[in-house]
């Protein structure tokens, strides 16, 4: 639930869930009468079957409308999947209001608003749970495919200096934290148990990329570390967060606040 959330991002992606979530609950409320539903919607002359075409309308343009300001928030955003399940769960929740205005409006004043909602909530929510569990195991299973077929990483970090020439290859593994210094960024790393510098001519900007993708985190804006060599992290009186290291060689390093939630839920 706290890893990063991999799905599309454009609008267009969204569209399955647009379409086939409406489509699920209109034909599974025809074909099984859930909960009787329709005995429930068998108002006036028209019917259960207009009403049900009707509320499968009424979720297309809450999702519609929803799957839109999600698209944008998460462009920006680094969703994770718990944040998606809220999502998910608000969008149900949203619906549920205007199912239960619709319902009421048919039935013309015989029941409360308040008391259709309550039953709205009990028909969307037991009904939904199905597509959107069934969606997000193929989306599960869409990015495992993909990972399995993905090209593996190149085991070894590749520093380059701001002329492009290649000046460090290492083991990620043996990084323990790299630190900015003016025009340079000093590579702390360990060789036989013992903690090595290595200075490259580069910044902090350009080899962000490369190392994250081999496991380091920024930490605060002059520093990157390896979470696997941070022991715990301590915050002072003035509120100054620190990282304490692995190894007794090395000094605590400074962990902005803002980076300070990715880290915790690394270590």
């Amino acid at each position: 639930m706290n890893t990063q959330l991999r799905i599309g991002k454009s609008y267009r992606s969204q569209l399955q869930y647009i379409l086939l979530i409406p489509a699920f609950f209109a034909g599974f409320c025809f074909l099984y009468n859930p909960f009787g539903m329709q005995e429930y919607y068998q108002i006036g002359e028209m019917g259960f079957g207009f009403h049900f075409i009707i509320l499968s309308t009424i979720l297309m343009a809450v999702l519609a409308l929803t799957r839109l300001v999600f698209s944008a928030l998460y462009k920006h955003i680094p969703f994770l999947w718990w944040h998606y399940t809220l999502w998910c769960i608000g969008e149900v929740f949203v619906y549920s209001f205007f199912m239960a205005l619709y319902t009421t409006l048919f039935y013309a004043g015989e029941h409360s608003y308040f008391a259709v909602l309550s039953n709205c909530f009990q028909f969307a929510y037991l009904i939904l749970i199905f597509p959107y569990i069934f969606l997000t195991l193929i989306q599960i299973i869409f990015n495992k495919n993909a990972d399995l077929n993905a090209e593996p990483a190149e085991a070894l970090v590749k520093f380059y200096d701001e002329h492009k020439r290649l000046k460090l290859t290492i083991d990620p593994s043996a990084i323990v934290c790299i630190q900015a210094d003016s025009n340079y960024v000093i590579i702390r790393y360990m060789d036989n148990d013992r903690v090595k510098e290595f200075m490259l001519r580069a910044s902090m900007k350009s080899i962000e990329q490369t190392v994250g993708q081999h496991g380091l985190v920024r930490c605060h804006r002059s520093y990157f570390v390896n979470p696997k060599y941070v022991k715990l992290l301590s915050r002072n009186r003035e509120g100054m967060i620190t990282a304490q290291l692995l190894h007794p060689e090395m000094d605590s390093i400074p962990v902005s606040k803002q980076f300070y939630k990715e880290l915790s839920e690394l270590l």
